[in-house]
């Protein structure tokens, strides 16, 4: 799972792609909610904002 802003999309699609041998789900942060689960403030890869979850 990557957390990620919009300039490492590419970045986190190509490690899950690598590690998992499938294509990940992406889902807009801002579009969903888990009750026990709140999204980190940054991105995985930087300091930016995160936009993206890739599952």
């Amino acid at each position: 799972m990557y957390i990620v802003c919009g300039e490492h999309l590419d970045s986190a699609i190509d490690e899950f792609v690598e590690v998992y041998e499938t294509s990940p789900d992406l889902y807009l942060l801002d579009k969903i909610k888990f009750t026990d689960w709140n999204s980190p403030k940054t991105c995985d890869f930087c300091e930016h904002i995160p936009i993206y979850l890739v599952v």
